[in-house]
């Protein structure tokens, strides 16, 4: 045995930087048996080819990427922490390797090097953010309906409902549960219905522009008029189509008209005298009276309606029977026109039923 050989208790020869096992036959090399002693060197990682390796540690790069078992004490005192190998199984895993993202691997074997970005800081990288720029989008926030994202990141779940199955979802379509409603469809005039999901889109006609279609405006000829109008006072209009006019109102014809074109008439020798320049109002609603000048036509007393229109009337009964009538209505709360009509029946000498138009201002 060399000098420089020594034997440990567990059959092992140390020699100088190696181990050397003795592998004996059935007699112990103490006895020798006569034959010779089978000895080989174990393999080591310690960056020497040893008589076991085909090459310098050729045992710790098993996948022959020219990178040592990294977890091997031995490698990592002989070898510098860039030629560790991480994976000595995998021939595309070692230091020299990029890393490839969203695999799943440490390709590079460097933990600090990530295997996606994430970019918007949200705990989701890139390899499972769907929006990687934007923290409210990933795959644990819980979807928002009519955002436009996906904002859980899976297409299973969807941004809207088609409840009709009308090719429009409940973000866009008005009415989701009416397949002949939806952003598609024409709109049909006085359905009272939108159907086509625009608010701009007039269900009918707007003939006098007072934004009320002939549908449901009552005088769509005339802009003054309409159910979404609040009545005007003293204006004899049916501002809101009620059916009434200045209804609400507080208005008080009594007064003293003057009349433009006065009335004048005269027969029977002067026994009827007609001379009407002023009418002399007293508003008793629905009671109204217009009293002249005069015993002809003395005063007309009648009823007025709501819309300002009245009928009145005076009989001077005798051997000629006069008789006087004033129909006419108030235009607004100051002015009115109307008809004054005499006949006369009997003994009336000359006398001939006569017309007059009368308008008064107060």
């Amino acid at each position: 045995m060399p000098s420089n050989f020594s034997l440990n208790p567990v059959g092992w020869f140390r020699g100088p930087g190696r181990f050397i096992n003795i592998g004996l036959t059935a007699c112990t090399w103490l006895a020798a048996c006569g034959q010779d002693f089978k000895v080989s060197e174990s393999a080591r990682c310690d960056g020497r080819l040893e008589g076991t390796e085909s090459t310098v540690d050729s045992p710790f790069d098993a996948d022959l990427d020219g990178y040592f078992d990294g977890g091997n004490p031995d490698c990592q005192a002989t070898y510098a922490e860039t030629l560790w190998d991480c994976n000595d199984q995998d021939e595309d895993i070692n230091p020299g390797q990029p890393e490839l993202a969203c695999n799943g691997v440490d390709d590079d074997c460097d933990e600090l090097t990530l295997d996606a970005d994430d970019a918007d800081a949200d705990g989701f990288d890139s390899c499972t953010d769907c929006a990687d720029s934007e923290p409210d989008v990933n795959p644990g926030q819980p979807e928002i309906v009519c955002d436009g994202l996906d904002n859980d990141c899976d297409a299973a779940s969807v941004d809207e409902n088609d409840a009709d199955a009308d090719g429009y979802g409940s973000c866009s379509d008005c009415a989701d549960a009416d397949p002949s409603v939806s952003p598609g469809t024409a709109e049909i005039a006085c359905n009272g219905v939108d159907d086509d999901c625009n608010e701009v889109t007039s269900d009918g006609p707007d003939v006098d522009a007072d934004g009320e279609s002939s549908c449901t405006d009552c005088d769509d000829l005339d802009a003054a008029r309409s159910n979404t109008f609040t009545e005007v006072c003293d204006d004899a209009i049916d501002n809101d189509c009620d059916g009434e006019v200045d209804d609400g109102c507080d208005v008080d014809y009594t007064g003293i008209y003057i009349i433009t074109h006065g009335a004048s008439y005269s027969c029977a020798f002067g026994i009827v005298s007609i001379n009407v320049s002023t009418l002399t109002v007293a508003d008793a609603r629905p009671v109204i009276a217009f009293a002249a000048g005069g015993s002809q036509p003395g005063t007309m007393t009648g009823t007025i309606d709501s819309f300002g229109a009245f009928a009145t009337s005076n009989v001077l009964s005798g051997s000629c029977t006069e008789t006087y009538t004033f129909d006419g209505s108030f235009t607004t709360a100051d002015t009115f026109t109307g008809t004054l009509t005499a006949a006369y029946s009997g003994s009336c000498f000359d006398c001939r039923a006569q017309t007059w138009t009368l308008d008064g201002a107060r």
